[in-house]
């Protein structure tokens, strides 16, 4: 009787513990649920470790060596990447839930939709997605949830993993099915002579195990690889679950690259070895089972051979996986935005940019600016006074408009561009360069793909060759700066040198940032207005931090004989 009740008691129990972990189960669901719907919209607070977050580079560089984006014609450049702090923006809208999400949005930032044939088509499809999963709450829900469920490791990318998979010494596996061969017929004579059975027993376990553990150290770094594999395909079956006529062409891929791949989901229990995280008094046994007859190795094999043969497929699989978690991270950053707009394209040679209340996406509270520019603009005016976020706002927005068609404004008009800048240099002193030759080199570059004549280029250049002396700047910015000035050229560039306003005049219109000097306080507005800055207010500021009024007046007597004369007068030390 009491035999019965312990086991009543243990089924009672065993019953509470699976009823307890459906409901933990839908009660995680449910807070997940709570979470995704309110986080959507918001910044995302990712802190990242350095190694993880330049590890989310390698599929764009995994990309990059396989040439997959060739057809789009243009790639942001490290300089213009940095100049633009596209790393502070990419991890602002970071939203995505897995891995492979990442990577993906940071490819498609790195690689803008210049191409006029196929840039149309690529672009509408990108927005129509992104439309989509704004409007229907539920099923970006669940795509969310599934794309969670997928996870991050934090080590390697998955473009690193198949990869590594390449490396893998291919090996058959008739040694192994001899060594399954040979432990089967131990174990038989156990029972037909069991006194040559156990001596068998020992020279099987011997060689069983010494070959196992020679390719077993080989195998481990990538078991990791397979089994992440498998997991994103397990998840990416419950993007399935449901038609949705809106994603339809996805899911039909995930489907056809999932039957492809369909041979890595069966007995993966088998490559768990020594990877159970249930402390399961049966894992030790279970050990010991694969390693006689060496079960994980011979699965491993056969994964190892699908993977090689459906490498597509399985780069296909990341890839649709990864676009559409990125356009879901899109579509929150949309509704970060105080407002934005699908930019509107003018296919075909020009250099037209217009933009109603353009703002950089990042400002907390930004001055929105308006531009209609349909060749060069000079930017004057003070320091801090918004010349640099200015253009930085101008670079971002095409940016985001040939990626994501997600403009930070109210309208936005242009051509296709391809983006290049040279705007935050620094010396680069481990390599020996001064800041006028890294300034010269990132300049050169701009050239090279004016000269090219290739495509539409819009240029950045904040300070023109701020690294040398004033004539000298003056005379090679202001060829350059015309230089940038053709019919399939748009050149943004600010400037302290009013000089070059005047002698650029007929190329280039002109625009600048004012401040206000009241009660001892300098204010900036931050407002784009047109034509060049007239101020003088550099010299005040010297009065306002209290220096010798003696300094601030000779100063403004040498600047004024220079406005009327052209000339530098020479200055007398006063006595």
């Amino acid at each position: 009787m009491e035999t019965y009740t312990i086991l009543f008691l243990a089924v009672v129990f065993l019953i509470f513990l699976f009823v307890k972990a459906g409901k933990d189960a839908k009660a995680q669901a449910k807070r997940l649920k709570t979470l995704l719907k309110e986080n959507f919209g918001k910044k995302s607070s990712r802190e990242y470790e350095p190694d993880e977050y330049e590890r989310i580079s390698h599929l764009y560089l995994h990309d990059k060596e396989r040439k997959t984006y060739d057809d789009l014609k243009w790639e942001i450049d490290d300089i213009t990447w940095n100049d633009l702090n596209m790393d502070n923006l990419f991890m602002a809208m970071n939203t995505t839930q897995s891995q492979i999400g990442e990577e993906m949005l940071y490819s498609i930032l790195r690689y803008p939709v210049t191409d006029t044939e196929k840039g149309a088509e690529i672009l509408k499809e990108r927005a129509r997605v992104i439309r989509f999963f704004e409007e229907h709450e539920e099923e970006r829900i669940s795509f969310q949830t599934a794309f969670k469920a997928m996870g991050r490791i934090k080590k390697y990318s998955l473009a690193d993993y198949i990869g590594f998979l390449k490396d893998v010494r291919e090996e058959k596996n008739y040694g192994h099915n001899l060594c399954v061969i040979f432990g089967l017929v131990a174990i038989a004579m156990i029972f037909i002579m069991p006194p040559a059975g156990f001596v068998l027993i020992l020279v099987a376990t011997a060689v069983n195990v010494a070959s196992y553990f020679h390719r077993k150290n080989e195998i481990t770094p990538y078991l990791v690889c397979i089994m992440f594999i498998v997991r994103a395909m397990r998840e990416s079956k419950e993007l399935l679950v449901h038609d949705i006529p809106g994603l339809k062409e996805y899911q039909q891929r995930i489907k056809n690259d999932l039957e492809k791949l369909s041979e890595l989901n069966r007995m993966t229990w088998l490559l768990m070895s020594g990877r159970s995280l249930t402390g399961s008094i049966m894992e030790l046994p279970m050990d010991y089972f694969r390693i006689f007859f060496h079960l994980d190795l011979i699965r491993f094999n056969e994964m190892l051979t699908v993977v090689r043969r459906e490498e597509d497929a399985l780069n296909d699989l990341m890839h649709v996986t990864g676009f559409l978690d990125s356009m879901i991270a899109a579509a929150s950053f949309r509704h970060m935005l105080q407002y934005y707009s699908e930019p509107e394209f003018i296919e075909g040679v020009g250099t037209e940019f217009k933009a109603e209340e353009l703002f950089h996406p990042l400002l907390l509270t930004p001055v929105p600016a308006d531009i209609s520019a349909d060749r060069g603009v000079l930017v004057t005016g003070s320091n801090a006074s918004g010349k640099s976020t200015f253009l930085k706002s101008s670079a971002i927005a095409v940016i985001l408009g040939e990626t994501i068609m997600t403009v930070p404004a109210k309208s936005c008009r242009m051509n296709r561009f391809a983006v290049l800048t040279s705007m935050s240099l620094r010396d680069d002193l481990m390599a020996g360069e001064s800041y006028f030759m890294a300034e010269i080199r990132a300049m050169k570059r701009i050239l090279d793909e004016v000269k090219k004549g290739e495509q539409n280029i819009f240029c950045f250049v904040d300070e023109v060759l701020r690294g040398t002396n004033t004539v000298e700047r003056i005379s090679a910015g202001a060829e350059l700066l015309l230089g940038f000035s053709n019919e399939k050229t748009l050149c943004f560039a600010a400037t302290h040198d009013i000089e070059l306003t005047h002698m650029l005049e007929e190329y280039y219109d002109n625009y600048h940032f004012s401040e206000t000097i009241v009660n001892d306080s300098i204010t900036f507005d931050y407002h784009l207005l047109p034509g060049r800055a007239e101020s003088r207010d550099a010299i005040k500021l010297l009065d306002l931090m209290g220096y010798d009024k003696e300094i601030t007046d000779a100063a403004f007597g040498i600047s004024e004989e220079f406005i009327s004369t052209g000339n530098w007068p020479r200055v007398k030390k006063r006595v």
